[in-house]
């Protein structure tokens, strides 16, 4: 019931950019946007929205118009399982609309192609940027995905054994994930041993720990259709090397000046400035090889990016990571990151209990 509340406001603050832009119809075939407005998930090219102004027509396959009918009855369903796009081109010729638009962004150059030709105006990622504001039933959904993240990692982290591979390790993650309630993975869980911890992305392998080894893992869940995200990294022994233990106390300095820059009006090069700046300062500024961090929600990398290439400024309901990282190559690397809302008080973390 909520739910249908908040899709009520999210179609409302669509139409209103509608009316903004002067666009009497309106065509969302992203699947993630047609989850934003309507809660319900489809995938990829199963379904065509019209906005018009007589409500919203879905033209869908001939398998969901029950289940989708039933969850939105405010829709006219159509069951197409063929011609959508034409079919909704047609529709919105039907009802006379002299300007309707759609997110050329998001389309695919022949269907672009298309809609061009038949008088559909091309527009702004309107809906990509509502959705970088979230409202209380995704930070609600947010708190819970990242909830999932953390007591992994507090799982995981007594659980891990010199000699288990980094798959192993990876797929316990996961299975504890689901187990909490989640979907599935919101990216490929990224485990790193040793070396392999010096590289930002490092793709997970058979490699097993050794008994004095870098572990470092970057991960995530997808909860009721948002993701979470976060990193750990510590020392797996009794040797951790004084190189090691200076990096992560310079990193998790970093990170904690990174989140208290966090705040609305806050340009988003500022907080990576914030984090950056503390690196630099102790000599490892090359080893900083990446962002400090991206918004998070249905997709796992959203705007608005913490980097000193971005523009934005952050507002309230955006939700961003903070995730400074110092990579040695050969050697090891340290990431901490959390996942943050932006609030009125500042940053809310939400990966924790």
């Amino acid at each position: 019931m909520a739910q249908k509340n908040y899709t009520n406001e999210r179609i409302a603050a669509l139409r209103k950019q509608m009316r903004k832009n002067k666009l009497d119809g309106y065509i969302v075939t992203n699947n993630l946007d047609q989850f934003y407005l309507s809660g319900f998930y489809f995938y990829p090219n199963e379904a065509v929205f019209l906005i018009h102004p007589k409500g919203i027509t879905c033209f869908t396959r001939e398998l969901y118009v029950e289940p989708f009918g039933k969850f939105a009855p405010y829709m006219e369903v159509i069951g197409d399982d063929s011609r959508r796009i034409m079919s909704a081109i047609e529709k919105a010729r039907q009802l006379g609309l002299s300007r309707p638009g759609f997110d050329a962004a998001k389309e695919a150059y022949i269907a672009g192609g298309l809609l061009r030709s038949s008088g559909f105006v091309e527009t702004d990622s309107f809906i990509t940027a509502l959705r970088e504001n979230k409202d209380e039933a995704e930070l609600k959904a947010l708190r819970a995905s990242n909830r999932i993240a953390y007591l992994t990692y507090e799982y995981i982290k007594p659980w891990i054994k010199t000699g288990m591979t980094e798959f192993e390790v990876a797929a316990e993650m996961e299975h504890f994930m689901r187990c909490q309630g989640a979907s599935a993975t919101s990216f490929n869980t990224i485990v790193a041993f040793g070396e392999n911890a010096a590289n930002p992305h490092h793709e997970t392998s058979a490699r097993k720990l050794k008994a004095e080894d870098a572990v470092l893992m970057d991960f995530g869940c997808i909860y009721k259709g948002y993701c979470s995200d976060i990193t750990r990294s510590w020392w797996h022994g009794k040797k951790e090397p004084a190189e090691y233990t200076k990096i992560w106390h310079i990193v998790d300095k970093a990170r904690k000046q990174g989140i208290k820059t966090v705040g609305i009006g806050v340009p988003c090069k500022k907080v990576d400035a914030a984090a950056r700046d503390i690196i630099s300062a102790a000599g490892y500024g090359q080893y900083y090889t990446h962002g400090t961090g991206h918004g998070v929600g249905i997709e796992i990398h959203e705007d608005p990016y913490n980097s000193q290439q971005s523009a934005a400024i952050l507002s309230e309901g955006n939700i961003v990571t903070v995730e400074p990282g110092i990579y040695l190559p050969g050697k090891f690397g340290v990431r901490l990151e959390d996942t943050v809302a932006v609030a009125k008080t500042g940053a809310k973390i939400l990966t924790k209990k």
